[in-house]
């Protein structure tokens, strides 16, 4: 058991610093970027969601597809969990999430990866057979949208956007279905 709790500490750890080598790197390219780009916190209660362009995945045999922003259902919330396949807390709020699904149906649900966490993906639908529940979109980032919004604090985090797709709350690690709730209308 010790041995286990220290092998996914040492995966969690290796994904906390390879994020925050991607945010140093990701910095320095931010002066190339367009003022507008870099004047919105998307961090902010409020703020706008960022742009959204990840690989959808379908299933292990089923290919891939690209979701944006404009796949978003317009009069749905959006709930966006940033997550790593290896994390025990990330699996269970998936499958907490695939036990409540009635909880969500006015609200679009993403799990969205960083697309380094691809390799991994296989390993989290065995544990959480979320592959079974097209309710939850499976995605990996490519568009930086983990680098916008992701505050470095723990895993996973969930962003709840409004109809109007806005930052109304975020959670940080495990969060129960009646805290959500009041955000999912």
């Amino acid at each position: 058991m010790q041995r286990k709790l220290l092998i996914i500490l040492c995966l969690m750890g290796s994904v906390l610093i390879t994020f925050a080598q991607k945010k140093k790197k990701n910095n320095k390219e931010v002066t190339t970027t367009t003022k507008a780009d870099t004047s919105t916190n998307y961090k902010e209660i409020g703020a706008p969601m960022p742009p959204l362009r990840a690989m959808h995945l379908l299933g292990k045999n089923a290919g891939a597809e690209i979701y944006t922003t404009k796949d978003i259902p317009a009069k749905k919330n959006v709930l966006v969990m940033m997550y790593n396949p290896t994390c025990g807390h990330c699996q269970e709020e998936t499958i907490m999430f695939k036990k409540n699904l009635d909880a969500f149906k006015n609200t679009e649900v993403l799990l969205l990866a960083d697309t380094v966490m691809k390799e991994y993906i296989d390993f989290f639908n065995n544990t959480t057979k979320v592959f079974d529940t097209p309710e939850l979109k499976m995605l990996l980032d490519q568009s930086g949208f983990i680098k916008n919004t992701f505050t470095y604090s723990a895993l996973p985090q969930i962003n709840i956007y409004n109809k109007d797709k806005k930052l109304i709350k975020t959670f940080i690690s495990d969060t129960p279905i009646d805290s959500l709730k009041p955000y999912l209308q």
